[in-house]
């Protein structure tokens, strides 16, 4: 899986962050040139590249019962690819990630990660794509799932 991730904080747009950080959050997710996003922070929210800028979408469904999505921040991409994401017209897009996060553990992901946008009822959300682990993943977070793109230490 990937529970983080970090991107160049100079690539958003300040409005957009505030509507996912608190002051608060913000200094202590901003280090240096770099911002950090963990599913488990308060308003969990993803930055994607669209139209040659960078916006930011909630990540996946936590625990909104009120909209019809899956319960989870993260999309198979066997399940994707089987069609069982259909009903939500998933887009893929890109998450202009520098580095990962999963189990304590920083990894470097060079040319960002995979995901999908879904729509529901007026609403979007990103879910991240995971694939099957590799060697060197497994080894690193202990985990059979790892973020589609490409992985390396950091």
């Amino acid at each position: 899986m990937c529970a983080g991730f970090a991107i160049y904080y100079e690539k958003l747009k300040k409005a957009q962050v505030k509507k996912c950080f608190t002051d608060a959050e913000l200094e202590k997710y901003k280090k240096g040139d770099e911002i950090s996003f963990f599913f488990w922070q308060k308003k969990p929210c993803v930055p994607i590249e669209e139209n040659g800028e960078v916006n930011l979408y909630e990540w996946g469904n936590r625990d909104d019962k009120k909209i019809k999505m899956p319960h989870t921040g993260w999309c198979r991409s066997e399940s994707l690819a089987a069609g069982r994401w259909n009903w939500l017209k998933p887009k893929k897009v890109h998450v202009p990630a520098t580095k990962g996060f999963e189990k304590k553990k920083w990894f470097a992901t060079p040319k960002g990660i995979d995901a999908v946008l879904v729509e529901q009822d007026g609403k979007k959300r990103v879910y991240i794509l995971t694939e099957p682990s590799s060697g060197f993943y497994t080894k690193l977070t202990g985990h059979d799932r790892m973020p589609v793109g490409k992985i390396e230490k950091l």
